[in-house]
């Protein structure tokens, strides 16, 4: 028999845990708001029923946050953890029993489900006979999220092979399940502010601590402990620190053991994270005062930001802000130095490993056919390269356009 002193002290752990305040990151209303736009994009996309299985989704529907999804784990442990949302109806989440407590803490979510932890088969027969028996499946068009990383493409033909036997008619429904989260509400662009101060605290730490000496994974440390000290949560990307110039073909770097030397550039790459919102910004430091081409260049890149701030509003066409900076990035030279160079930025928003790069972009090379509108209340991040890499974000408003840190676009010089 269990010693009585393990039991007890067992149930005195769970009492203390089934005490701990849920931490849900927003309202009810404004999960249900969620919930009808999301409903509405269903039906414009003639989708009956949707089964979310990002991450990204679930969190923006009813606030579940994990640090594990079984995403590249034994193929016994199959990721089929899912919300199937109805589009007259509500939602079910299936997950599992060990992530009871986690629903708890941090999900609005009601009607919860939760799988046979150990039959590998027998899960997905039971979400399928789950959402059947609620008539969400014969006759229905019922969308998956074919371009989500979870689940991986082996039990994401499973699911589709187990609806389409069911009687679906199945469709590809990422876009459904992405554009519903393109426009943020005013909830969603409070927590991408703070996101951003998060991010300016901690490129400030780093300035205030970085030396030569230090390895890139320490300066790599010292940046996530200013974030984290700020409030930020893990990145859905590593948060690097590097030697070198980003648009240079480092730009993808990960932190390692190389030494810092007081004649090096340290270029880093985070994103401030609040409430798994995510906002860019990168930084570029140096020991010494830099070059006079350094500081030009650094001056032609910031240049294409007052176009971007002034230019982007609400209903005006992207292609022809596009054709604004590639004509300034032109005249200034800035092809003639690097062929290669990539300019644009891509929606920042809700995200978990392995990405934080969102579905919406613009490309301002080549991109000037772009017959799309900006809209109030979307959110980017914009990528100002050419040899530096010069990148901030910034959020469209009705009365402005206007970029989410408030550090200067300069080379810090540290260490002094």
């Amino acid at each position: 028999m269990l010693d009585s002193t393990i039991t007890r002290f067992l149930a005195e752990q769970q009492e203390r845990i089934s005490g701990t305040d849920p931490h849900v990151a927003f309202s009810d209303e404004e999960y249900a708001s969620r919930l009808v736009r999301l409903q509405r994009a269903m039906a414009e996309d003639g989708v009956d029923t949707l089964v979310l299985s990002s991450p990204e989704a679930q969190n923006w529907l009813h606030g579940l946050a994990l640090r594990w999804y079984k995403a590249n784990g034994p193929r016994d442990w199959r990721p089929l953890t899912c919300t199937v949302v109805r589009v007259d109806a509500g939602y079910i989440l299936f997950e599992g029993i060990e992530h009871t407590e986690m629903i708890r803490r941090t999900s609005v979510a009601r009607d919860v489900r939760l799988l046979p932890r150990y039959e590998r088969d027998g899960m997905l027969r039971f979400i399928v006979t789950e959402i059947a028996g609620e008539g969400w499946v014969s006759g229905s068009r019922v969308g998956i999220e074919l371009f989500s990383a979870i689940p991986n493409p082996a039990v994401s033909r499973m699911m589709e092979g187990a609806l389409l036997d069911a009687g679906a008619r199945v469709v590809d429904a990422t876009l459904t399940a992405r554009r519903v989260r393109m426009i943020k509400s005013a909830d969603e662009i409070a927590a991408v502010k703070r996101a951003a101060e998060i991010c300016d605290a901690g490129l400030l730490h780093l300035a205030n601590v970085l030396r030569p000496g230090m390895t890139e994974l320490e300066a790599h440390g010292e940046l996530i402990r200013g974030l984290s000290a700020a409030g930020g949560e893990p990145a859905g990307l590593h948060q690097v620190a590097f030697v070198g110039l980003a648009a240079l073909g480092v730009y993808h770097e990960i932190s390692g053991h190389r030494v810092i030397t007081e004649d090096d550039f340290l270029d880093v790459d985070p994103c401030g994270v609040y409430k798994r919102y995510h906002s860019n910004r990168s930084q570029l430091y140096a020991f010494k005062e830099p070059p006079s081409g350094a500081v030009e260049l650094m001056r032609i890149l910031t240049g294409a930001f007052d176009i971007l701030t002034e230019r982007a509003r609400p209903g005006v066409r992207i292609g022809d802000v596009n054709a604004e900076l590639y004509a300034y990035y032109r005249d200034a030279g800035v092809f003639e130095l690097n062929s290669s160079v990539w300019i644009g930025g891509y929606e920042m928003g809700i995200a978990f490993p392995p990405d934080w790069v969102g579905e919406w972009k613009f490309t301002v090379v080549g991109g000037e056919s772009d017959d799309r509108v900006f809209e109030s209340g979307m959110v980017a991040n914009f990528e100002s390269m050419c040899g530096i890499g010069l990148l901030d974000t910034f959020i469209i408003e009705d009365d402005a356009t206007r970029l989410l840190s408030k550090l200067p676009h300069e080379i810090m010089v540290v260490g002094r």
